[in-house]
């Protein structure tokens, strides 16, 4: 098995799970990224566990990106805020952890989900 295969981070399905992720994210809805894993993962990816890691990679990726670029941009104002409302104590790095964990789980089940879908229309 090569280094490029579906089951690892630099292959065909990371890479189109990644744009995919990234154009709906910009474009549409934050449950989109469910979506964007859900048709990576139903074109092209290897195996469940595969799907399921990279596609919970990716999306954390995304969104650590998206987190960090607004806790920038706002000066920590609204991380502090949201965290204040939220039961974390007004901690900003409980919200990126509570929001990369759910992240996480929304890409890797919608990449399942894709795959699963996939395995479903073969048999």
């Amino acid at each position: 098995m090569s280094a490029f295969s579906n089951n690892k981070i630099f292959s065909p399905f990371a890479g189109l799970l990644l744009a995919l992720v990234i154009l709906f994210q910009y474009l549409l809805p934050w449950w989109s990224m469910a979506l964007a894993s859900a048709i990576a993962a139903f074109l092209l990816a290897g195996s469940a566990g595969g799907a399921f890691r990279i596609g919970a990679f990716f999306n954390i990726l995304v969104w650590l990106a998206i987190a960090f670029w607004s806790h920038w941009r706002s000066e920590g104002i609204l991380t502090t805020k949201i965290a204040g409302v939220l039961p974390l104590g007004g901690s900003a790095i409980a919200l990126f952890v509570v929001t990369l964990v759910v992240g996480g789980l929304i890409g890797g089940l919608g990449a399942l989900s894709g795959f699963q879908v996939r395995q479903l229309i073969k048999k």
